[in-house]
């Protein structure tokens, strides 16, 4: 089941990257992306992951790590690069590095809830459960709606067999947002 977290985190860390790379950083304008032609706007561009997924215009998860610590070099106090990285190094299993990025941005952002979940899922890959449950605990004493920190409980509860605790984090998550 770690490694359903670990595909499933995989996804998210390259929506999260690319949002950031190629969508956050102006061009010489100022605005996020080159401007376009009304008859072009809607057609992608030669090579475009949606109709090559082999292709080599698709970034890999080198590329968007290196991206993303380049964005971080330039403004090392940019906690949301910082989190992007980590859940990028926590895609590769890169465990040591997204932790150091994690507390990094923890100690800039104290509380700060994505982080914190992210870090409770380093915690959890490597094997520190009641680590990483406590920091999800801490997020949902915050705010007892996330639904993406009862989804992670469920999911820690459920790799260690407890299915009726994680059956109740299920319920929950749905009944935050069905």
């Amino acid at each position: 089941m770690r490694k359903y977290y670990a595909l499933l985190l995989t996804a998210s860390a390259i929506v999260v990257a690319a949002v950031i790379v190629f969508v956050g950083s102006a061009n010489d304008s100022g605005s996020a992306a080159p401007t376009q032609s009304a008859a072009n706007a809607t057609s992608l561009p030669p090579g475009d992951p949606s109709i090559c997924p082999s292709s080599s215009a698709a970034p890999d998860a080198s590329q968007m790590i290196a991206a993303l610590k380049a964005k971080l070099d330039k403004d090392p106090s940019d906690t949301q690069t910082m989190t992007a990285l980590g859940t990028a190094f926590f895609a590769s299993e890169q465990y040591d590095k997204a932790e150091a990025l994690f507390v990094r941005a923890l100690r800039l952002r104290p509380g700060d809830p994505e982080a914190s979940l992210q870090l409770a899922m380093v915690y959890h890959a490597g094997g520190n459960d009641a680590k990483a449950k406590a920091l999800i605990r801490r997020v949902l004493k915050k705010n007892p709606r996330s639904q993406k920190a009862h989804n992670d409980l469920a999911g820690i509860y459920f790799d260690e067999g407890n299915i009726a605790q994680a059956r109740a984090e299920w319920k929950k998550a749905a009944a935050i947002d069905p």
